[in-house]
């Protein structure tokens, strides 16, 4: 029987993690899922090579259970925006000291594959954002990704860095208050699956590694900020005009994404895709045919 590479996904119970969970299990992959307890975890019901493991990545013991004979890891488990910026001992403990724990608890050769974010940037400095943008974080969740970022370089093991933009989940949601960005400010999010199509496609993938890969959703989803919540209004019969924004620009910009676009083959889903999703959503719910 061949040989069937186990690979660890923290924060595997997450929307993003439980994507590639499933993409990685259908390519063969032995997958371990680790998170915390008292989340879903139907996923394994159907797939004999998905594991679960509960636990916190900021307890050792648990740690040390689920990195056992790993030989990929994908590191999804973070505090996100808005619970980052509200509790921030809780955001600094699990996305800073977590990270060092699964960087010192994994073995020193086992490739790391690590969702960071654009978060680092910032606001943006200019239109179209590369890898080499400054890293100037205006908030905790991005000093912390930031941070990783170089415990991780520091570590010396292989790994490849995902700064990923904001990711559109096609769900049924409410329109935040006020949205993270500001009315004309560019933003260009990504779909869930391609961004899991992208974190899978680096496990077992010696050509990322050592790379910095900015994941962003490509040309169709470049809107300005009040074009984008437009579009996700209409799809739920919101008034428009009752979306609110931040003064001020948040982190959201337009990216260069030639790089991991050429490597990963990740971007399928344009943005007007997503929202037909969200409009099939809407309906359903609303018992419309």
């Amino acid at each position: 029987m061949p040989h069937q590479m186990t690979v660890l996904i923290t924060g595997g119970a997450g929307n993003l993690g439980r994507q590639t969970a499933l993409k990685l299990a259908k390519g063969g992959y032995r997958v371990r899922v680790f998170d915390l307890p008292d989340l879903d975890y139907s996923l394994a019901e159907d797939y004999a090579n998905i594991d679960v493991v509960v636990g916190d990545v900021r307890n050792r013991s648990e740690l040390g259970q689920a990195c056992q004979g790993v030989e990929w890891a994908v590191h999804l488990a973070a505090i996100m925006p808005p619970l980052s910026e509200e509790n921030r001992d809780l955001a600094y403990s699990v996305n800073v000291e977590g990270t060092q724990r699964l960087i010192e608890t994994l073995a020193p050769h086992t490739p790391l594959v690590f969702a960071s974010s654009v978060a680092t940037y910032g606001v943006p400095k200019t239109d179209v954002i590369d890898a080499n943008h400054p890293q100037e974080p205006i908030d905790l969740y991005g000093e912390t990704k930031l941070q990783n970022e170089r415990d991780i370089q520091a570590s010396g093991r292989p790994h490849v860095l995902l700064r990923i933009s904001g990711i559109s989940v096609p769900a049924l949601l409410e329109i935040p208050r006020p949205w993270f960005f500001a009315r004309d400010q560019r933003v260009e999010f990504v779909h869930l699956d391609d961004a899991a199509t992208a974190v899978a496609g680096c496990v077992d993938n010696a050509a990322i590694l050592g790379q910095t890969l900015q994941i962003a959703g490509g040309a169709t989803w470049r809107k300005i900020g009040e074009e984008y919540s437009r579009a996700i209004c209409q799809a739920f019969d919101i008034p428009p005009d009752s979306a609110t924004y931040l003064e001020q620009p948040g982190w959201p910009g337009w990216y260069d994404t030639s790089r991991s676009q050429s490597l990963l083959r990740y971007q399928s889903h344009t943005f007007e895709d997503f929202i037909g999703q969200l409009r099939s959503l809407y309906l359903k719910a609303i018992g419309v045919s």
